[in-house]
């Protein structure tokens, strides 16, 4: 009898060992997720991109199987987020809402965690956000040259306000282009400097159609022009910048998922799959339409290559406007 209870131990201990063994030589992909996702943002809840995060999570999470959660860590320009998530384990877990802005962090802050931001994982870029130059009702513009006319004659009378790092690239091309002179205000994000600029508070945002397009319509905001190569769908009686003669004032920007260094490459590939099936949802894209947002998806290597781009882009800006780094 003995013998036979240690017979059928042994077996049940050689079959546990085989199982593992096998678990260990799946693909990581298909073992994943094993646990609830978490994407981190590094903006403040309701602005464009945290929506936008909420949309694509939401709808990741019914094939995934396993809840999607996204987690907001505001501050410096979404420099905290992209610390914690790049030293983060890498098995998919955790993620960055990344900003194309973020290219820009080796040139524009010594605490940066990567020396370029493709040393974390491309998985898919999610959205265009297509931006636009707003300015209080209570300057005495109402287009464009008047606009230019009297910031040139009020040099450091008008304020700015910007939130992502995309927002001063935007207002800095602007006043480099006009010869125009505004005094910067920074905002942990879009929601409150909004808010601010309804208020009066500061008189100029360049930020996405998603922000200020509603108060737009409402009167309650002035849109000079936007900053897109042709006039958009979304506000087709706003003028270019291009129209404006600033052809040099404008770029398009986009959110991307990205991963912690050296994660597996097929769970980025699932997930990449994961957020062009997302995007192609009727429901997703409307909700997205409903925030001015335009759905882009795309595989790592596209995702890796516009990373590639937007660094040089800032890297160029960076040292053109020799601002120092933080």
């Amino acid at each position: 009898m003995k013998a036979r209870i240690l017979l059928v131990l042994g077996v049940a201990q050689l079959v546990a060992v085989l199982g593992l063994a096998l678990t260990a030589s799946l693909p990581a992909a298909a073992q994943y997720p094993a646990k609830p996702v978490k994407i981190v943002i590094g903006s403040v809840a309701g602005g464009a991109s945290d929506v936008a995060a909420r949309i694509v999570a939401q709808s990741m999470a019914k094939s995934l199987g396993q809840p999607v959660i996204v987690e907001n860590r505001p501050g410096a320009n979404g420099l905290i987020a992209a610390q914690a998530v790049f030293s983060a384990p890498a098995d998919g877990h955790t993620l960055l809402w990344a900003f194309a802005s973020m290219s820009a962090f080796p040139f524009l802050f010594k605490s940066s965690p990567f020396e370029s931001l493709n040393e974390m994982t491309p998985i898919s870029t999610t959205c265009r956000l297509p931006f636009g130059m707003y300015i209080h009702p209570g300057v005495p513009a109402a287009n464009m040259p008047e606009f230019i006319a009297y910031a040139r004659a009020n040099p450091g009378k008008l304020t700015y306000a910007t939130g992502p790092l995309s927002e001063f690239m935007a207002a800095t091309q602007f006043m480099r282009a006009t010869g125009t002179q505004m005094i910067r205000v920074p905002y942990k994000g879009g929601a409150q400097a909004i808010t601010d600029l309804v208020a009066g508070n500061v008189q100029v945002y360049f930020t996405p159609m998603s922000q200020g397009l509603p108060f737009a319509r409402e009167s309650r905001l002035r849109m000079l022009a936007t900053m897109l190569p042709e006039r958009t769908p979304l506000a087709p009686e706003v003028p270019t910048m291009k129209e404006a003669g600033l052809a040099s004032v404008g770029f398009p920007t986009w959110n991307a998922l990205v991963g912690p260094p050296r994660m597996p490459r097929d769970v980025a590939d699932r997930l990449s799959r994961e957020v062009r099936k997302a995007l192609q949802d009727k429901e997703v894209r409307a909700a997205l339409a409903a925030q001015y947002l335009e759905p882009l998806a795309s595989n790592p290597e596209e995702l890796a290559a516009a990373i590639a781009e937007y660094t040089e882009l800032w890297r160029t800006f960076v040292k053109e406007h020799d601002i120092p780094k933080e």
